[in-house]
Formats: C-alpha cells, structure tokens, sequence
C-alpha cells in the first residue's frame, strides 16, 4: 500500500493531465453552442453531471496544488466556485443557446465543496499530499 502511495504522489504531470482534459471536458460540455432540445427525460440529471464534473476538477486541482506543496483548501473551493460562476456568465453572454441557470451554479459550488471534503480525507490519511514530495 506504501508503494501505492508513494507512486501517486510522486509526480504532478499525471494529476495536470487530467485536470486539462476535466476542463475542457467542462468548457465543451457547457459553451458548446447546442441546437437542439433538451429530452424531458434528461431533466434535472444535468444537475447531477454539473456535480460530477466540478468534483472531478476540483479534485485534480486540488492534488496539482497539494503536489505543488500549496496545501490550502479554502483557494481549492474558491477556484472551483469560480470558475463555475465564469461558466454560468459565459453561458449568458456567448450566443451559444445556453441559458445560465442558478441550479446549475449551486451543483458546481456543491460538487466543489464535495471534492474539498474529499481532498481533506486525503490530506489527513495520506501524508503525501501534504507534504508536497513530488517533482
């Protein structure tokens, strides 16, 4: 399990990696200009997907911080809330046919404020990511 551990924290790139691919994953997944009605059926499951996706990204944020040897959760939350703020404006000013929607900015904060807890846990169990080894 140390190894484990010891190979996780060992270098940043793969965590980075990732947090590049999660934010464009997000910037398509919500400013991609979109022609097409909504199923009723996927109604409020967008909810759900905005959670998921700011979890994930403020995850692999945080790490990329925590193995940058910046362990402070407060900028993790904050970053993450707003860049789901910039999301929800971005929606509103670019001629996408996207509407802003104040839901979907509480499941961003909500997904956010899950990974800090998450990041936390970590932080506590593991060391390693608070004391920023890698390279």
């Amino acid at each position: 399990m140390t190894k484990i551990i010891k190979n996780l924290t060992r270098s940043v790139k793969p965590y980075l990696g990732l947090l590049i691919l999660f934010t464009g994953a997000i910037l398509y997944g919500t400013l991609f200009p979109v022609y097409y009605d909504v199923p009723q059926s996927f109604m409020g499951l967008d909810k759900i997907v905005h959670f998921i996706m700011f979890a994930a990204w403020t995850f692999f944020y945080g790490l990329v911080r925590f193995l940058k040897d910046k362990f402070t959760l407060f900028p993790v939350f904050l970053v993450g809330s707003l860049f789901g703020l910039i999301i929800e404006v971005l929606q509103h000013l670019l001629p996408t046919g996207r509407s802003p929607e104040l839901l979907d900015f509480a499941a961003d904060i909500t997904g956010t404020g899950a990974a800090v807890v998450v990041l936390y846990i970590l932080a506590q169990k593991v060391p390693a990511f608070k004391t920023g080894t890698a390279s």
